[in-house]
């Protein structure tokens, strides 16, 4: 019996929660699509995950062979007397490569764009076209945007397109998609095929920084992403692998030799930072420049012989008055060009962060919500279910920053604290509405007798008192009505007692039925019931009491199919105070007016003894 019970509660919490469970998906989609809510909690989970980046961060290093070569602030100020004002003669650049180059660099990177010639020093841009294909290590950048006049979007050549298999079904590189090319100088462009795109998008939430692009649609041919073309080459070079195309699988990642980087659905690798204020080695420009132009007129370094041997050196923008800042992760204030070294880094490591699927999100939810409610339904302690729960979300937390630090995984973090607090609150409303009902029911167990569903003697007794104490207090008066069911054991041996008890079931509803909502009507033993009349004097409580007698005479009891019986009762009638102060004092005043209509022939209001009569009529 009790295991059937607790199968029975379980089964029923289990519903319920399920029922929560779907009431708050249907919530969440239709908060999506209404109020935006999808918006909302993915700004909140950029955020966390900013926080989850910055500690995960601390804990890696970057790759030594990359160093930055920064144009900084103080570059400008230093090398302003020699080369003027920004923007420099090319020249500058095709200084800088040969000394990198005569320092056995491995590759050269531009974060750079060398648009258009400067007038008067065409000669100077011709020099590094002239040097940039002299050495086949170094790479420049370009750029691509939506210009509407797409009739004269130039062609671009051959080489620099990327090969690309793309089996995904869900990528299709839609947002990265332009109608027109930034272009750089043609004796570039004829000099060289190490160019790569530098376009750069933005979380379009908050404007953060936190994806790299990896290929780029211009007149449906794809182009790589600079740090991808330098990576790609220098994983072939160094690792001797030799392929001819990118491939994209099923399961959205970019193959890359033996690396595997996880892509989302717009073809993005999610960046895995490195911290530290400068997670990469920093050289100033001014001191590549000046020890270019100690080299060649014989003047020693200022860097030491091979610093630079078998490194990558990225040139690009540092001073903030130059713009080339965007905001990550890590700082408000970050160069680009160290973005660029940051997704290179990523490329050659073969890491890139993953982010689990909606539906997972929503699994890890369900999952969440299960726990919580189990734990909210099986610990009666709200403090330490309410404990148990906190913990469960600080563990979930550190489990989602441990996943994000040593696996790369993001998993959500706001949907599943959301989904988990609006599972607690409201299985701890389900919970105590339950509580509820099974208070009523165990509390209706007690004072309900089982068979008639009327109140039992105990609760009468109860009320009876409470009766009393009020009639003394407003100085009133309540009547009680003891009613006995006529010949009820000859019932019971002819028909049998299931007969006997449905004659009781239905004497007491009728009973119900024929008085005031205020009124009580209890089973006080075997076919003996009471009532209390509120308010009733005696002439109305003998008034009521007629009525009731006729109205069990007059209709027929349907005790079975077929089997209609004649029902009657005898009943005895007494007033407090007037026939007795105490309770036994009344129920025996009562009970002899009920013995009385018992020897005069039933179904009848029992007489009030003489001497009362004459009472009442003073």
């Amino acid at each position: 019996m009790f295991k059937n019970i607790w199968y029975k509660k379980t089964f029923r919490q289990i519903l319920y929660f399920l029922s929560t469970a779907l009431a708050v998906i249907f919530l969440w989609i239709t908060g999506q699509k209404i109020f935006n809510f999808e918006y909302l909690f993915e700004a909140y989970e950029l955020k966390t995950f900013d926080l989850r980046v910055n500690m995960a961060a601390k804990n890696r290093e970057s790759n030594s062979n990359i160093v930055i070569i920064s144009i900084d602030d103080n570059s400008l100020e230093i090398l302003q007397d020699e080369l003027g004002r920004w923007p420099w003669s090319r020249d500058v650049y095709a200084d800088a490569i040969k000394y990198l180059e005569s320092d056995n660099v491995d590759s050269i990177a531009f974060d750079l764009m060398f648009v258009g010639n400067q007038k008067g020093f065409e000669h100077k841009d011709l020099e590094l076209a002239q040097t940039m294909a002299k050495y086949n290590n170094v790479y420049t950048s370009m750029n691509f945007d939506y210009r509407e006049n797409k009739g004269n979007a130039p062609d671009l050549p051959d080489k620099l397109k990327a090969k690309l298999e793309n089996n995904s079904k869900k990528i299709d590189f839609s947002e990265f998609r332009f109608t027109y090319a930034r272009l750089i100088l043609d004796e570039i462009i004829q000099a060289t095929d190490k160019i790569g795109i530098i376009n750069f998008r933005r979380d379009p939430i908050d404007k953060i920084s936190r994806k790299s692009p990896t290929f780029f649609k211009y007149k449906d041919d794809y182009y790589p992403y600079l740090a991808l073309k330098l990576g790609t080459d220098y994983i072939k070079r160094r690792e001797n692998i030799d392929f001819n195309k990118y491939i994209i699988n099923e399961k959205n990642e970019l193959v890359i030799a033996n690396r595997k980087l996880p892509l989302d659905n717009t073809g993005s690798m999610i960046i895995n930072w490195y911290g530290g204020d400068e997670p990469f080695e920093y050289i100033p420009f001014w001191k590549v420049y000046k020890s270019a132009m100690n080299v060649q007129s014989g003047k020693p370094s200022l860097l030491p012989k091979d610093y630079f041997k078998d490194r990558i050196a990225w040139v690009g923008v540092t001073a903030v008055s130059l713009f080339d800042i965007k905001s990550t992760p890590l700082s408000s204030v970050y160069p680009g060009v160290e973005i660029q070294a940051t997704v290179l880094n990523n490329i050659l490591d073969g890491e890139a962060v993953k982010r689990v699927s909606k539906p997972t999100d929503l699994l890890i939810s369900l999952l969440l919500g299960f726990l919580v409610a189990l734990v909210v339904i099986k610990i009666r302690e709200p403090v330490i279910s309410s404990l148990i729960c906190i913990c469960g979300v600080l563990a979930y937390i550190f489990l989602a920053s441990y996943l994000l630090d040593n696996y790369l995984i993001w998993v959500g973090i706001i949907s599943q604290l959301v989904f988990m607090l609006v599972t607690f609150t409201a299985m701890y409303i389900i919970k105590y509405v339950l509580k509820s009902k099974d208070f009523e029911y165990t509390y209706k167990l007690a004072t309900t007798d089982g068979l008639t569903d009327l109140y039992n003697h105990r609760y009468f007794q109860e009320k009876l008192k409470e009766h009393m104490r009020k009639a003394d207090k407003n100085k009133t008066q309540f009547s009680l009505v003891l009613i006995d069911i006529d010949f009820f054991k000859k019932f019971n041996d002819t028909y049998g007692h299931q007969a006997g008890d449905e004659v009781l079931r239905q004497v007491g509803q009728r009973l119900k039925r024929s008085v005031k909502p205020a009124d009580l009507v209890a089973r006080y033993g075997g076919e003996e019931m009471v009532l209390i009349l509120v308010d009733a004097d005696t002439d109305n409580a003998v008034l009521i009491s007629n009525r009731i007698c006729k109205i069990m005479s007059d209709n027929r009891f349907k005790l079975a199919e077929g089997l209609e019986v004649n029902v009657t009762i005898s009943l005895g009638v007494a007033t407090y105070p007037i026939h007795g102060k105490t309770s036994t004092e009344l129920i025996e005043f009562a009970d002899k007016g009920l013995y009385n209509a018992k020897e005069n022939g039933r179904n009848q209001v029992g007489p009030l003894p003489d001497g009362f009569k004459k009472i009442i009529k003073q």
